[in-house]
């Protein structure tokens, strides 16, 4: 009896605890019940879809895809817009067609400008133009700011729409990224999976648009222009570098170099290696940069050096400034003295590839300029390593690679590009990314990718690229100047703003060039007059890059330059 009692009692006890806490649960529920009645409402209305807001993760959100299905078309998400130009392809591939995925970074994208003046848009015309029987597009998935790694998600996506080619050009920014996107990254994967479910939600999204505003790089916020997302992208790379810490955060720091060179050889073969899985081509493209006119951001002295080498160093490279103004040689043999100090300061490097350079020495200034963007604190440029990790893999794997730096350091004077190829550090002018485009194309045919077929003639070229051009507003070009000032805003604060300023004819004819790129007609002019006042030799020269513009299909200003500033006028 005794017994029966306490298991009754234990049965009442374990009834009442289930009851409570089923009663808990309802009452849970209950409270949940407005939030999931109002997350269902706003799907029925299709309010506040994830991909129609900025993505908050970066990226690094699997939520978030890149290009997002609208009936017979996929189109870039609105989410990430603000890093991506827009896209659309159909969703079902003509019988004809032959669909190019570009991957890559802002280059890729066409910063300064926008994608119709990138080289996906070249390599389109150039394919179309050599083979009117098929029907050629290159998507345009260039990030502004991504690295490899992040490239590497976008290459399985890319995978899903039958692509017959993916390319892929990157480097530049693993040095940014790793800086950036470290919190996100280093995220345990529990509190990731929760982050990235809650962003996921309608409601969670809602809440976002009204408790926090758009960031600065969506508002245009000191750039003169509104965000728009038929314009063109905001500076995210100046965004991102000009936080609180920025560039002044980058130190020398040789385990992170390694560890982040680890990281790209394994994103560049993971890439290569999906792509073989899958049965799909792919080709790399080894980037350049400008090397005469860009000094590296950032310089810091070598571990170790004593205060009074320090101090020997700091005299005799002041003791060469001094000098430069009239004596190239003697500040040579200053900046010598200073290199046996320390060999390792990125702006020495530069130095004396300058004084090289206007010595007529050319050959040697070229290992120098390239030193210059090895010791770089901050390397925004493609570097050595990374450089060799591409042509290493491509060897390994058979896999194609476009050697997009010789090509644009071909047409600069003694293969050293500058202003006369880039618009800033790495971002080629508008006639690099034609030349990048053929090279492309030429790679395609000589690994069979595509069909041997005949060449596109000159004069079908250039009326091709100027109906290109002819289709873009009036303010396009400007517009990239306005896009392109942040550099220079950047280096003044570096106080390394007069290490870009041109000291002989060829270095102001570079500064017209760059200049007559972003549609600044008024510095052009002022810029050439100086290089014909210092050597009217350069008259020649111009005469020969105002051919260079109507082969681009630059009508108006090839016709501007000819007209003022004709040999002999």
């Amino acid at each position: 009896m005794k017994y029966a009692c306490r298991d009754a009692r234990n049965g009442r006890s374990a009834s009442n605890s289930a009851r409570r806490l089923l009663l808990r649960a309802c009452a849970v529920l209950l409270g949940l019940t407005p939030f999931l009645l109002l997350e269902v409402g706003l799907h029925l209305f299709d309010v506040a879809r994830p991909a129609d807001s900025s993505d908050p993760l970066s990226g690094f959100n699997r939520t978030f895809p890149l290009f997002e299905r609208h009936g017979s078309v996929y189109r870039t998400a609105q989410a990430r817009e603000p890093f991506f130009p827009p896209q659309e392809f159909s969703a079902k591939k003509p019988t004809n067609g032959f669909r190019i995925f570009c991957l890559g970074g802002s280059t890729v994208h066409g910063h300064p400008y926008q994608s119709p003046t990138s080289f996906p848009a070249w390599l389109e015309l150039e394919l179309a133009g050599s083979d009117p029987t098929r029907m050629y597009q290159a998507v345009n998935c260039g990030g502004v700011s991504y690295a490899s790694y992040r490239l590497r998600p976008i290459v399985q996506e890319v995978l899903q729409y039958q692509p017959d080619l993916i390319i892929v050009a990157t480097g530049e920014n693993e040095f940014l990224e790793d800086r950036t996107y470290q919190s996100l990254k280093a995220r345990p994967v529990l509190w990731a999976r929760v982050q990235n479910a809650a962003y996921s939600l309608r409601i969670f999204n809602l809440a976002r648009s009204f408790l926090l505003p758009l960031p600065a790089a969506e508002r245009g916020e000191g750039r003169g222009e509104g965000f728009n997302r038929n314009a063109p992208l905001p500076r995210e790379v100046r965004t991102m570098l000009d936080d609180r810490s920025g560039y002044a955060s980058y130190h020398r720091d040789d385990a992170w170099h390694e560890r982040v060179r680890m990281q790209f050889e394994e994103s560049m073969r993971a890439m290569v290696s999906i792509c073989r899985d899958a049965r799909v081509p792919i080709i790399l493209i080894k980037l350049g940069s400008n090397l005469r006119d860009c000094p590296p951001f950032k310089s810091e002295h070598k571990s170790g050096l004593s205060v009074s080498d320090e101090a020997a160093w700091e005299a005799n490279f002041d003791a060469a400034t001094a000098a430069g103004k009239t004596d190239l040689n003697q500040a040579l043999a200053h900046y010598l003295k200073a290199e046996a100090l320390d060999d390792e300061y990125a702006l020495l490097d530069f130095r004396i590839a300058r004084a090289l350079d206007l010595l007529g020495r050319k050959s040697e200034a070229l290992p120098y300029y390239l030193k210059a963007r090895e010791t770089d604190i901050c390397p925004l440029r493609l570097i050595k390593p990374h450089e060799d990790i591409i042509a290493r893999i491509a060897a390994e794997t058979k896999t194609p690679v476009v050697d997009a730096a010789a090509f644009l350091a071909s047409s600069s004077p003694d293969h050293i590009p500058g202003n006369d190829s880039y618009l800033d550090h790495v971002h080629p002018n508008i006639g690099g990314h034609q030349k990048i485009a053929q090279g492309i194309a030429a790679q395609m045919r000589a690994a069979g990718i595509i069909p041997q077929s005949k060449p596109w003639s000159e004069p079908e070229r250039q009326s091709a690229y100027a109906r290109q051009l002819g289709r873009l507003g009036p303010a396009y070009f400007s517009d990239g100047r306005r896009r392109v000032d942040w550099l220079e805003g950047w280096a003044r604060r570096e106080r390394l703003f007069e290490e870009t300023l041109p000291q002989d004819a060829p270095g102001y004819l570079r500064l017209g060039f760059r200049r007559l790129d972003l549609d600044d007609d008024d510095g052009a002019a002022e810029a050439f007059r100086e290089a014909l006042h210092r050597d009217d030799r350069c008259a020649e020269l111009m005469r020969q890059h105002a051919q260079e513009l109507f082969s681009q299909g630059r009508e108006e200003s090839a016709r501007w330059l000819t007209r003022h500033f004709e040999p002999g006028r």
